[in-house]
Parts: C-alpha cells; structure tokens; sequence
C-alpha cells in the first residue's frame, strides 16, 4: 500500500462529484458519519485498484468463496466467513443457515410462514428486522434470559442480538450466551454499526456468528458486509445466498465486490484502524481551531464509545450570544455551496455535532468556517403571523391517502386552541397523538402512530379550502435515537385530502388491497 493511499480519501481529487453533477445531482461534504443514506465511506485507493484488477477475470466462485472464507477466518480468528451483500443481508442469510442448513427440502421452501422465531432483546431493537421476517420467521423480543423458558424451544430458529446496544441492554450477554449454548440455539450479534475489531470479544464470549459492515469504517465496497464465525454456519448461509438458485440469490455479490471487501478488512486489521484513528483526530483537531477562533462557542470533543467507534466533536452556543437555530443551520448548510450535510439526529436547538470519518483535512476546514459563519450570522426575522389569521379545525375529519400504489383512509380527532391543534390520528391499524399549527389556512400537523420495532411518522401539509383539506404529507418511521427528518421522511410522501366524515370517525377502516374492498369495524 502506498503513503498516498494511506493519507488521503478518493474523494481529494478535484474532479470527485462531476460525474454527479452531470446527472444533475450536487455532491456533498459529509459530515454524518457511515450512514447509507448518504454514501457510507468511500472505498481507500487500493480497493479500488483490487476490484478493477478482480473484474478483468473470471473465477469459479464457489472457489472464490472458499479461499476468502480460509482467508478471513486467518484474519479475525473466526471458524470460516464470508462476503455479503451488505450487513442485512447477511443477517437474512444467517437466520435462513439456522432454518434451513443446507437441507435442499428445507431450503427450498423458504421463505416459512411464521413457523419460527428469532428471538431479539426487548431494548435491542433495531430497524433492519425486516431481513428476519424476510425468511419468514416472527420477531419474538425478551426482556431476560429466563424468558426464553416461555417459547417452545423448537419454534426457536435463533437469538439476534446488536452489538452496539449490549453494553445497556437489560438482556445480559452472558446469560443469554450461556442460555443458548445450553439450548442449542445459534446467538447471533449484529455489529454493521460498529468497526471490526479482533480479536472479537463477542465470538471469544459465546456467539456464533458476527455481522459487520463492509462498507463503513473500513471503507470497502459500500454494498457488502460480512458474516463471520461457525464455519457450519457460514457455509450453510454462503449456500443459501449467491450464486445458488436459493432463497438468498437476490442477495447477489459480485467478484469484484468480493475481493474489494477482504482487502478492505485486510489493511484495516494490519493497521488501518490506527491510521483512521489518526486521520478523524487531525480533522477535529482542524475543526476545533475554527470553533474556538470564534468568541462564545464551546467545543466538546466526544470520544469512541459502544456505539461509535471514532471521535465526534460538538460545538455549542448560548440562545444570549448568538440567535441561531441549529434546524435553520443545518437547513442553510445542505443548501449552500458546497453542500454541507450535518446528522440531524445528533443535533439540539444550539448543538451541532460533526463526524470526521468521512472529511478529508481540507474539507474539515471548510466545515469548520462555513459552521462559525452560520452560527455567527443573524438571521432574518420572520414576518410574524397575526394571532388571530386561523381557521377552525376543531372536531373529526375522515383522511384519504393516495400513496404511490394503493390508498388508505385515516381519521383525525382534532382540539384546537387559537392556532395551536392536537389531537388524535387513527390509522387504518394503530392510533396515536397529533400535534401542529393552523396558520391563516395552512394546516401543518405531525403523529407517530405505533409501530413494530420502529414508530410510524406522518408530516401532514395542507390547505382549507371550501370546507375541505388538501395537501402533501411526509412519511417515515423512526425510533426515538434517530428522530431527525432524515428517518421521518424516508418512505417519501403521498398526496391526501379530507373532509367532515359521513359516519363515525372511530370506526377502524382496513383495505383489501387485492380486491379493492373497504369495510368498517368498530376499534
């Protein structure tokens, strides 16, 4: 490996973004850290070169997967691995291993209708559960590990733990490790947010397998993960994923991918992590000299923790000092050229935190100035409202949502005071509180019904008119670590309208979406 590819990220080059930008698309600086959303990291250098050098052959794969599975199992110390196409889809082929083996019978019938269970920690839950029941077992969380003596324990296809929330869940590791050594049932630790280290303390400590991203710290391809641990295990997910006619075969990896990802976690084993840990303390290093160059900011830099492992720096004002708002900051920054992109997660009305993983030192530079000026800068007041410009919203109201394939009819029970709404949003299923702002005519209205791991968000915009409401509403769903727009927005938005109901609005409405029926039933 040479300095060059050591020192700098492939994004230094002053052409890194154009072939964005001629698709129409304005690149960004990115300071969220290895969120997907955003790109992960950029593969170093000599990936790159190991991937174009993998895609001007061919190879038995099969053979492929056998050297690279001796390969990683030298590098971290586990029985066997294997490359995935991404951290969820090697949970997803994990689980269909613990299922189905490599019983062709068995594998062949996948995905199950519920037959089986994963077993999650109760204050583990994580967004990706969704490659669980993609194999078509239940999500079955526990608070303890005596739990697991009320499920039948043959319904029990495995345990699936996240490694970054271990440290404060109440499900102790080291019960339910030894529980399910003792029961037979495969433990598996989801680790895609963390940066591998190895010796690993979860396979030395009782699990049998480890997931971890291929496309985040170590900065390899950004669509591959890794499954690592029980060589049976291993082998019997490798088979039901690609290049086999199993259930995992749209989990496709290419050869290329392959190769990128080991030689990423080859250098980051012999020394890259060292030479990471350098490179994001010299950008808030930079970061920091900005921030305190400008009287009244405070700098906390936040260090490597069970959830991240690289250091955060934050930067924060008295509302006395300085009248800006970090939503209008984080708003102006991704706006402005270049486009800065802060988490908005982390963020608090005078907070703002950076993540260096992905800044390049001329880049943190940048970020640094651009943050103070903003932060700095009095922002325009706007034209206040007149208190008493609001229409009357108060009652029920029936909602239709026209999505892009497919509708639903939601119900609202509104309490308005002056400008101010709230209430109720009954959802085709679930129910929850409303809250938002009537202003002249414009209605802006946010819920998050109940949802299953994660709560369901709706950002309703809308205009009265004649009687009837109209507008666009925003969805997503988010847990309450990630409650940033990002999340809440995610699942993009749908048009809806509504109007006084003909019946009563507390009738809960479902939709046959095979046969286009609609029908009531009492809540």
């Amino acid at each position: 490996m040479s300095l060059d590819d050591r020192d700098h990220a492939p994004h230094d080059s002053p052409a890194a973004g154009q072939v964005f930008r001629e698709l129409g698309v304005e690149p960004i600086i990115n300071c969220t850290g290895v969120r997907t959303s955003y790109g992960g990291c950029n593969p170093r250098r000599s990936v790159l070169a190991a991937m174009e050098a993998s895609s001007q052959g061919f190879v038995v794969l099969n053979e492929l997967a056998e050297a690279v599975g001796r390969k990683l199992a030298a590098l971290t110390g586990a029985e066997w691995g294997l490359v995935t196409a991404g951290s969820a889809a090697a949970v997803s082929q994990a689980v269909a291993a613990c299922v189905a083996g490599n019983d062709p019978e068995k594998m062949l019938k996948l995905p199950l209708r519920g037959e089986k269970i994963v077993v999650v920690a109760a204050d583990q839950r994580m967004a990706y559960e969704h490659a669980i029941r993609a194999v078509g077992c239940m999500v079955r969380p526990i608070c303890r590990a005596s739990d697991l003596d009320q499920i039948q324990i043959e319904k029990i296809a495995a345990i699936c733990v996240v490694a970054s929330d271990i440290p404060k869940s109440a499900l102790s590791f080291e019960e339910i490790a030894l529980r399910s050594k003792q029961l037979g049932i495969p433990l598996i630790v989801d680790g895609a947010g963390q940066a591998p280290m190895f010796p690993n303390i979860w396979l030395q400590n009782g699990a049998d397998l480890l997931i971890h991203s291929g496309g985040k710290y170590i900065r390899g391809p950004q669509s591959t993960g890794f499954l690592l641990g029980s060589e049976r295990l291993c082998r019997a997910a490798y088979l039901n994923g690609p290049p086999g006619q199993s259930f995992g075969r749209s989990m496709k990896v290419g050869k290329d991918e392959i190769i990128g990802a080991y030689v990423a976690l080859e250098q980051w084993v012999r020394g890259g992590a060292a030479r990471a840990m350098e490179r994001w303390r010299e950008c808030i290093s930079i970061l920091k000299r900005e921030f305190l160059n400008a009287p009244g900011l405070s700098v906390e830099e936040i260090e490597p923790d069970s959830a991240f492992c690289n250091p955060r720096i934050a930067v924060s004002w008295e509302k006395e000092t300085f009248s800006a708002n970090t939503d209008l900051i984080v708003k102006k920054l991704a706006s402005a050229r270049p486009r800065i992109v802060l988490h908005d997660c982390w963020q608090r009305p005078q907070r703002i935190v950076v993540d260096p993983t992905n800044l390049t030192k001329v880049e943190a530079e940048i970020v640094g100035r651009s943050i103070v000026h903003a932060i700095a800068e009095r922002p325009s007041a706007p034209a206040a409202p007149p208190e008493a410009a609001f229409e009357e919203l108060a009652g029920a109201w029936q909602v239709f949502i026209d999505f892009l394939h497919g509708s639903a009819v939601h119900a609202f029970m509104l309490r308005q005071d002056r400008q101010n709404i709230a209430g109720t949003h009954i959802g085709a299923e679930v129910s929850g509180n409303c809250r938002g702002n009537i202003v002249g005519s414009k209605l802006m209205l946010f819920s998050q019904l109940p949802g299953d791991p994660l709560g369901l968000d709706y950002e309703f915009e809308g205009t009265l008119r004649d009687g009837s409401l109209k507008g666009v509403v925003y969805l997503g769903a988010s847990a309450a670590k990630y409650c940033g727009v990002t999340f809440r927005r995610q699942f993009g938005r749908a048009s809806w309208r509504a109007g006084r109901p003909v019946r009563n609005p507390t009738d809960r409405v479902r939709t046959n979406h095979t046969d286009g029926i609609k029908c009531a039933s009492r809540r």
